[in-house]
This record gives C-alpha cells, structure tokens and sequence, in this order.
C-alpha cells in the first residue's frame, strides 16, 4: 500500500516540481540538485519498500508506477520539453514588453520567467533571468542580429545563442 500510493504520490509532487523548476532556460542549479536528491532518496526507500513487499507479499503492479513517472520526467527533462514549453508559452509577452523595453531593475514576471533586470541596448532588449549559477543569463530581443554567437570568452564579455527569430540567449560571464 505504501509503494503503490503514498510513495508514489511524493515521487509524483517531486518530479512535478523538477519539471516546474527546468521550465526556464538556465533553471537555478540548486533547486535542480535538492529535487534529485528528493528523488535519490525517494528511490532509495522505493528499492526497500518494494523488496520487502516482493518479499512477503504478492507482486503488485502498482509498485511500478514511481519509477515510470521518473522515467517519463526524466525523459521530459532531457528533450527540453518543460523550458521548450515555457519559451512557447512566455515569446508573446516578452516581444510585447521588448517593443517599448521600458529598462527595470525590480522583480516582475514576464510570461512564466522571473526577471530581476531588464536593459535598453543600442541593439536591442536584455531580459535578466534567475539561474545561471554564477553567471548572468537571460533572454534578449536583438531585432538587427548579432554577431557575437557563441560562448563568451573574457570576464564581462556577452555570448549569444539564437532561439528562434529575433530572441536570442545570453550568458554574460564573470
């Protein structure tokens, strides 16, 4: 009973949250590692719990269930599925607010990306993003291009990666 629903039920909270957490482009590294430390011991106890009950008990196809549903967020998460999605479903609101780029310095939320910074460049609009773990990340409307693609290579130089049309992403590294 308690591999097939109660342990079940947390695997599935954790792995709802994992796939929350990498909606973002450069999701925030210690959110990501705490939740598959949550997995690690939830696995753990699943692998005692399920050998004492194929052990005194019948086999029980419900003892399946936790493992598939980390099977499937984990291949959610390789694929980029939660940050493919989250892009799809922030672009709009983003390229509305980059039309006037009006420059921030105060949290706000863009579409489902939290923004701690946007910037007015000559050549476009800097969106702030958490994550990046030391370095600065986010997303930029550059309408004209650019052509620093790539990672960057000093302290304080920007590299961009293109996304798709005028977006592109951004490391700025330190």
């Amino acid at each position: 009973m308690a591999t097939g629903i109660v342990l079940t039920a947390f695997v599935a909270f954790v792995c709802a949250a994992m796939l929350v957490i990498t909606i973002p482009l450069d999701p925030v590294f210690p959110y990501v590692v705490l939740a598959g430390f949550a997995l690690l011991i939830l696995g753990a106890v699943w692998l005692i719990l399920a050998a004492v009950q194929l052990g005194r008990y019948r086999w029980d196809r419900r003892i399946c269930l936790a493992p598939a549903i980390v099977v499937l967020t984990a291949t959610l998460v390789f694929f980029g599925v939660p940050s493919d999605l989250g892009w799809r479903l922030s672009v709009g609101e983003l390229t509305a607010y980059a039309q006037t780029c009006t420059p921030s310095s105060e949290d706000q939320r863009i579409g489902l990306y939290d923004t701690w910074r946007v910037e007015a460049f000559d050549t476009g609009c800097h969106f702030f993003l958490e994550g990046g773990l030391v370095n600065l990340v986010g997303v930029a409307h550059l309408p004209h291009g650019t052509d620093k693609l790539g990672r960057p290579r000093r302290d304080g130089e920007i590299g961009y990666q293109h996304i798709e049309g005028d977006w592109y992403r951004f490391m700025q590294i330190f």
